[in-house]
């Protein structure tokens, strides 16, 4: 396990609020007390998940021809040097994307969508990768749209009972006319581990 594993144990964990809830104690238990073994074995973990979870072809020829392209050049490079995890993301995706092959892209590709489609727009308030921002410049294009944001959580919605019903809902109406998102109100941040037997109660 090295630097490497450790920035994509930071950013993968970050993603679920359970593991960004994880995150401060592994990283304090390595800093504080000499222990990388739970960093390691978040790390492995993770790496193992993903080689069976993710499509690594697809996923690069989907980013090397849409998104790398997009943004190659206009990264400051003194900002990526400040950030949490460096710049060895950013480095490591223009070397693959620099050798991986790209399709054809639609030169409109990055236009804002404008449609009359019903649209449900689902957030994270603390997704590091796709934040709310983003959805509600999407939404501005929707005519007609809901925009939920769920307070404390990162990536990924539709494990809520709540989302989940609401989900149902707006497919079997075809329209978020007369959704209640009020449960959204009702789901918490994840609590931070402050021991490995999990949060305080």
């Amino acid at each position: 396990v090295g630097p490497g594993h450790l920035v994509v144990m930071a950013r993968m964990l970050s993603y679920a609020a359970i593991g960004a809830a994880l995150l401060p104690l592994v990283i304090d238990e390595a800093h504080s007390r000499g222990n990388f073994v739970p960093l390691a074995s978040q790390a492995l973990m993770i790496a193992t998940q993903l080689e069976g979870a993710l499509a690594m072809g697809m996923h690069n020829s989907v980013v090397c021809s849409e998104d790398v392209p997009h943004f190659a050049g206009s990264v400051e490079r003194a900002e990526l040097e400040r950030s949490y995890l460096g710049p060895a993301l950013y480095d490591g995706m223009l070397a693959l994307c620099a050798a991986w092959p790209r399709g054809p892209v639609d030169p409109d590709l990055h236009a804002p969508l404008r449609s009359d489609v019903p649209a449900l727009l689902l957030s994270g308030a603390a997704d590091p990768v796709t934040p709310p921002a983003y959805a509600a410049v999407a939404a501005a294009g929707f005519t007609r749209h809901l925009h939920l944001v769920l307070p404390g959580q990162g990536h990924g919605q539709t494990g809520f009972a709540c989302v989940q019903r609401l989900l149902r809902e707006f497919i079997r109406a075809g329209d978020v006319a007369g959704l209640d998102p009020g449960c959204i109100g009702d789901i918490r941040p994840m609590p931070f581990f402050l021991s490995f037997t999990g949060p305080e109660p």
